[in-house]
């Protein structure tokens, strides 16, 4: 556990300290591998006043729980309050949460606020045209002039858009942290979505979590961070052109160690080591690591990358 934890706290002060050779970072590792409490810990140390959280259960959209298009735009305000709330134990990628104003609140209430930016957000992602009707009643959705249902695919797009066009507003520049950002997501969109956001908010870092390799593959200039058991690997994500590429680097973190040969754990260690070693966040520990593995029995390959290793 201390193992566990002291990991958690390294990668906590790279990432404050802008160690990491980009801005924006992927992050990706097992359900076990502490990806949700790396990204509790940064944001806890970030203190938040440019620090935004979107966490995995903010993906819905109640097209309910939209106000009556308002005559005059409200005076809308940036509330560290928000990210503060949702990193509470009861509510921390558990419960969907806004708390605006210093009481529980809804986004929705703020649509139309934002109505102009995300029809033009929706269209240039999906090419689609998108309205929201006020009936008789209630609001109805329109795309393309058909009236349809809010699927979760389109929720979470939306949400996604309206969390960044709030924060754009009021926060203007910082990091966005986003747990598991292609939840809910058509592998397609998966792909598109994190390279969208960064072009459409330039002033704004990103760090995200992800199980979607479609979303890898299109990634560019940005750092990959692998976790896995304790332990964590800095890879470039620029180096992975296609999904089967990034597949392979699943298979070596998700992979059950249990049934690993011992070539096999050398193997995954040494990349690891070498990894790191070129990203420059080399620490005391893979020192000795290396050390432990020069004393084991190694192949010609794995002599060579030792090789390698020491002389970056």
């Amino acid at each position: 556990m201390t193992y566990y934890q002291n990991t958690i706290n390294e990668m906590v002060s790279i990432i404050l300290e802008k160690k990491l050779p980009y801005e924006n970072t992927i992050i990706i590792g097992n359900n076990s591998s502490g990806k949700s409490e790396l990204l509790k810990r940064l944001l806890q140390k970030s203190g938040f006043e440019h620090w935004y959280l979107i966490d995995s259960v903010n993906r819905y959209f109640n097209i309910g729980q939209i106000f009556k298009k308002p005559e005059k735009t409200a005076d809308i305000q940036f509330s560290e309050k928000i990210t503060e709330h949702r990193l509470k134990e009861d509510n921390y990628n558990l419960k969907d949460t806004f708390y605006y104003g210093g009481v529980p609140s809804e986004i929705e209430n703020f649509y139309f606020d934002f109505e102009i930016e995300l029809k033009r957000l929706v269209k240039d992602f999906l090419g689609v045209e998108l309205e929201i009707r006020q009936s008789e009643v209630d609001f109805k959705l329109y795309l393309d002039g058909i009236e349809s249902c809010f699927s979760s695919g389109y929720q979470a797009l939306l949400r996604i858009f309206m969390e960044m066009e709030y924060i754009r507003r009021t926060m203007k520049t910082g990091t966005v942290v986003i747990d598991e950002i292609d939840e809910f997501l058509f592998a397609y969109n998966c792909a598109r979505i994190f390279e969208f956001l960064r072009q459409e908010y330039k002033h704004f870092t990103f760090i995200v979590t992800t199980h979607s390799a479609d979303l890898i593959a299109k990634a560019m200039t940005a750092n990959l961070v692998l976790m896995s058991e304790g332990a964590y690997e800095l890879l470039d994500a620029g180096d992975f052109n296609s999904v089967s590429q990034v597949y392979n680097i699943f298979n070596s973190i998700f992979h059950d160690r249990k049934a690993m040969s011992d070539k096999e754990m050398i193997d995954a260690a040494l990349r690891r080591l070498l990894n790191n070693k070129v990203a420059g966040i080399w620490k005391e520990e893979d020192c000795n690591e290396l050390l432990s593995i020069k004393g084991a029995i190694l192949t010609k390959a794995q002599r060579v990358l030792v090789k390698q290793i020491e002389e970056w």
